[in-house]
């Protein structure tokens, strides 16, 4: 995420607008996580989109690539999601940046590698 910011300030408001709400939306979710919550609301979980036959792609920060459906911009098609922030496989879920995901079936891969 880069913000440009010119002689006139921020050019881009609404592109920062959308980052900080982003930002605090994963910043709540980690302080829930070092109180203990290790899960977020049925409801949200339940509406996250799934991704399935996931695995761990190399972008200078951890992702997941995998099958998503339900995803609210992408719908059902392959993805790379945004930056890994917590990974829940026993649990079923991961937060990336931007939004939770249910987590499917991994990657024969990343199977044997949680096995």
């Amino acid at each position: 995420m880069v913000i440009y910011v010119g002689r006139d300030g921020v050019l881009q408001t609404t592109y920062l607008n959308e980052q900080l709400v982003r930002l605090k939306g994963l910043c709540a979710d980690l302080e829930l996580l070092r109180a203990g919550v290790v899960r977020s609301s049925i409801e949200e979980l339940e509406s996250a989109p799934l991704i399935d036959d996931y695995t761990f792609v190399p972008r200078g920060v951890p992702a997941l690539q995998g099958r998503v459906t339900g995803h609210p911009i992408l719908g059902t098609t392959t993805v790379r999601t945004s930056d890994l922030y917590v990974f829940a496989p026993d649990l079923g879920w991961a937060r990336t940046f931007s939004r939770y995901y249910r987590l499917g079936s991994p990657s024969l891969t990343v199977a044997k590698w949680l096995s």
